[in-house]
């Protein structure tokens, strides 16, 4: 399952609050989260969800900087 569809998968509240936990720089909490609140079993393993955290970062990264002209 690639970073996308794995985020596509997940409830919109849990995708909220897994951006909200790697927006703040608390990414053991934000893959604790994805484990447990997922719905999946088996549940998302550690490496897909630090996969998934890495992509999340990359996409708020780009989201946060400025538009050059």
């Amino acid at each position: 399952m690639t970073n996308r569809e794995l985020w596509q998968a997940l409830p919109e509240e849990l995708r909220e609050e897994f951006d909200a936990l790697v927006g703040k720089g608390l990414n053991i909490q934000a893959i604790f989260v994805l484990r447990e609140k997922s719905g999946r079993t088996p549940p998302p393993s550690i490496h897909e969800g630090v996969a998934l955290l890495d992509h999340r970062a990359r996409v708020l990264g780009e989201r946060d900087q400025p538009r050059q002209a």
